[in-house]
């Protein structure tokens, strides 16, 4: 399953926007296995020694579910339960921000440094210049040239980025002007950002 989802890294880092990807086997780092009794089919056949048998069901350890998993049954109090009858949980541990489908656990670690906050930031300006060149009826296929201004860190985060910024928008020239005449005016994440977005001309 792991190396099925390694095969789409590329579609998942870019829909996510996550830098890196990690593989994991030991799932006992992140989740926890636990057993709950299948009501619906244990009711039937236990009756009322359901009282008897949720608590011996819930109270599995982790050796005895993996026993479980791995015989297809396991004896309680005389009697043998199979996989049908007993539903096997996976619980993320806490603080490992896991979330989990029963069949595998994605665990998702959101902690921001300053280079993920300017990468971000990066992909905003994308973000706005796209709109932007959109807006002036400009072809998806246009050369642009783009000149900007704005808070610092939005500046800091222009230069870090520039040749992404560049690629993704098919500039021709990215440059910072303090003086821009005509500007549309913008907001990132409370910082203002201010640019211009014109047809690159070529000259024979």
């Amino acid at each position: 399953l792991l190396a099925e989802i390694e095969r789409l890294e590329g579609y998942i880092k870019a829909q996510l926007n996550v830098h890196n990807v990690a593989y994991e086997t030991d799932e006992q780092r992140y989740i926890a296995l636990v057993a709950k009794p299948n009501f619906p089919v244990l009711g039937k056949r236990l009756g009322r020694r359901m009282r008897e048998f949720q608590p011996l069901i819930e109270q599995l350890s982790a050796a005895e579910i993996g026993s479980l998993q791995e015989d297809g049954d396991i004896e309680l109090n005389g009697e043998r339960f199979g996989l049908d009858e007993i539903q096997v949980l996976q619980q993320a541990r806490p603080g490992t921000g896991t979330v989990s489908n029963r069949l595998i656990g994605v665990a998702l670690d959101c902690s921001l440094d300053e280079a993920l906050v300017r990468g971000g930031y990066g992909r905003e300006i994308v973000n706005r210049v796209q709109r932007a060149r959109k807006d002036k009826g400009l072809n998806v296929a246009d050369r642009i040239v783009v000149r900007f201004d704005g808070d610092g860190e939005l500046l800091a985060a222009a230069h870090d980025h520039r040749d992404y910024i560049m690629q993704e928008t098919l500039c021709t020239t990215f440059e910072h002007d303090e003086f821009i005449d005509i500007a549309t005016e913008s907001d990132i994440d409370g910082k203002a950002f201010r640019f211009s977005v014109s047809k690159a001309v070529y000259h024979a």
